[in-house]
């Protein structure tokens, strides 16, 4: 790597990468640079318009059983935490997750404009991409992709009290490259946790409404592992690696 033994180089990484990496098969993954932290989890909407039919999760489920090829569902890139989400959604009531009309675009605002024009049914992102519209009323939240509602979200429900088991968060974290020492780790790992007590970066929290996820060492380095793992699974099952 170019940026190897450079102690004053942060990478900031999070769900979307790893996905992206197992689809792209690429040849360097998170597994060749150093855990630094990971600061927060930013969790991921189904909308609709606002004259959609579709009025909660439990509309989009008997939707895709009766025919997902007719529901267009737009979101991110292939393998990133959009269609990672809307394949769970589906596996989760025992659908087919390939089955899912899934329309990849290079990103969320691609997405909202092709949700606002009618050229696809359902948007799925980050809930800041949408969030404009929402507030003004021109989309509804179907579902949170969170266990509990979130800090800000109070009024739009969670998938999984829609008995959609799927949570998947976008978790954001921090990464240096390889070869640095451990004193250069321990030092930029004390700049993340300096960083992440600041008023700043609470009041960032908050209005991203973002949940405060910090870990760094040993615990950052389990999460790391288990959650490539899972989104390794997550990928296969939907035929993408």
């Amino acid at each position: 790597m170019r940026r190897e033994g450079e102690a004053t180089t942060l990478m900031t990484t999070g769900t979307v990468m790893i996905g992206g990496i197992i689809v792209n098969d690429s040849a360097q993954t998170l597994e060749d640079v150093v855990p630094i932290a990971r600061v927060a989890d930013d969790y991921e909407v189904f909308v609709v318009r606002d004259d959609s039919p579709l009025r909660d999760m439990n509309d989009l489920i008997e939707a895709w059983e009766d025919d997902p090829g007719a529901v267009a569902v737009g979101g991110g890139s292939l393998g990133g935490t959009d269609h990672l989400l809307a394949g769970l959604a589906a596996q989760s009531q025992g659908l087919d997750p390939t089955d899912v009309n899934y329309i990849p675009f290079a990103g969320g605002a691609q997405a909202l404009t092709s949700l606002l024009s009618g050229s696809i049914d359902v948007g799925v992102s980050g809930y800041n991409e949408f969030s404009d519209q929402v507030e003004t009323g021109s989309l509804r939240v179907l579902g949170v992709s969170a266990h509990e509602r979130v800090t800000g979200l109070e009024d739009h429900p969670t998938l999984p009290e829609q008995g959609v088991d799927a949570v998947l968060p976008n978790w954001r974290g921090f990464m240096a490259p390889p070869g640095i020492t451990e004193e250069e780790r321990a030092e930029l790992t004390a700049i993340v946790e300096e960083m992440v007590a600041t008023p700043e970066w609470q009041d960032t929290l908050e209005r991203n409404r973002w949940d405060d996820t910090f870990q760094s060492g040993p615990e950052f380095e389990a999460f790391l592992k288990d959650e490539i793992t899972r989104i390794t699974d997550v990928t296969k099952d939907l035929g993408l690696s």
